[in-house]
């Protein structure tokens, strides 16, 4: 079956991701959509909630938990600029991916998965096997290839599922609005959160409020998104307050020059 999109729209991902996924001997069945279909450059990508599924006779069943993850997946889409950038810039020698081939042929097909997908899984995998709290964990992953009906015939669709985190993200809680005796509180914990992950070598790139979530039930801080990080230092260095601010939980000071704000000048 062709896709029906439009040429140069984005394709429904109903028409070529199948409802029930195989990873890692088990079964996952996608279940509401997280994100809408996001269209990068070389690379499309989804959320969903998803679920795991037993062998119940001749069909398949719901395990009888409640419990449901976050299923990631990634659908290479056009000409992979930004594969090369990336690996320079944010991702370990370990993580790396080699290039495209000299041809860099935007027609050819990739294995993938993606650099930021690999190190992605590498972080869910070093978490899970730290336990450490307030971060995702890896609980299955699959990289095969899209069938004729798929946005890039033969390119490759990753997928990562994901042990879920309770709460809310920070600017959907609008973390400004919130009582000051809150804010505190989720910066006693998010600092905390962060130095554990620095100490697994771990600095998240993508700082943003979208990327903190709280739980007010809970009192917990969690931290998503780890597809571009760099080498962290020991956080015993960790500047607290800078961190806070990288994040968007503490106000920074006005810049002394629009060059400084735009990262072309440094204050001395």
């Amino acid at each position: 079956m062709d896709s029906t999109a439009a040429p140069g729209s984005a394709p429904d991902p109903e028409v070529f991701l199948d409802r029930v996924v195989d990873l890692d001997h088990s079964r996952y069945e996608r279940l509401t959509a997280m994100t809408d279909y996001r269209r990068d450059p070389g690379e499309a990508r989804i959320l969903y909630l998803c679920r795991r599924l037993v062998a119940g006779g001749s069909s398949m069943t719901e395990t009888g938990s409640e419990e449901t993850f976050v299923m990631k997946i990634k659908i290479q889409y056009a000409k992979d600029h930004a594969r090369r950038q990336i690996s320079r810039n944010h991702v370990s020698d370990i993580y790396r991916v080699p290039p495209r081939p000299a041809s860099d042929d935007p027609r050819e097909p990739l294995p993938g998965p993606s650099v930021t997908t690999v190190a992605e899984i590498a972080a869910l995998r070093k978490f899970q096997r730290e336990d450490l709290a307030g971060v995702p964990h890896l609980v299955a992953t699959k990289c095969s290839r899209q069938g004729s009906n798929g946005p890039f015939p033969g390119g490759y669709v990753s997928y990562i599922v994901m042990t879920v985190m309770p709460g809310r993200d920070l600017m959907a809680s609008m973390f400004w609005s919130l009582d000051d005796v809150v804010k505190e509180e989720i910066r006693d914990a998010f600092v905390i959160l962060l130095k554990n992950i620095w100490r697994l070598g771990i600095a998240p790139c993508d700082c943003a409020l979208r990327n903190i979530i709280w739980d007010p039930n809970l009192r917990r801080c969690s931290i998503v998104d780890f597809e571009h990080y760099e080498a962290a230092k020991d956080p015993i260095n960790m500047t607290a307050r800078e961190e806070m601010q990288r994040w968007g939980i503490v106000q920074r000071p006005p810049p002394s020059h629009w060059a400084v704000e735009w990262g072309l000048y440094k204050d001395p």
